[in-house]
């Protein structure tokens, strides 16, 4: 019998250094929002309109303003983003 070969699929963990303290803020910063979204729920964003009585004129920029766009995307992405953090909390 020859000798047995070393697999070279086996990882060695000392490898990479893992920085503790920055860690430690990510997984915190994690159950603090998992807290406070169980705590309060979600809040929602809403769009603010501002009355303005005296003329502006407006400079020919060719943007658009997007807001209600902006705001309806960010309010189901981020409920769904919590709502994910929230179910893989509880599986561990």
């Amino acid at each position: 019998m020859g000798k047995r070969r070393k697999n070279n699929l086996q990882l060695t963990f000392n490898i990479l250094p893992i920085d503790e303290k920055a860690t430690r803020l990510a997984v915190e910063e994690y159950l603090e929002t998992v807290r406070q979204y169980r705590q309060i729920g979600f809040v929602r964003r809403e769009a603010t309109t501002t009355q303005a009585y005296s003329y502006r004129e407006h400079q020919s920029t060719n943007a658009i303003s997007k807001q209600t766009e902006e705001i309806a995307t960010y309010n189901v992405d981020k409920e769904a983003e919590l709502e994910a953090k929230d179910k893989l909390l509880e599986r561990q």
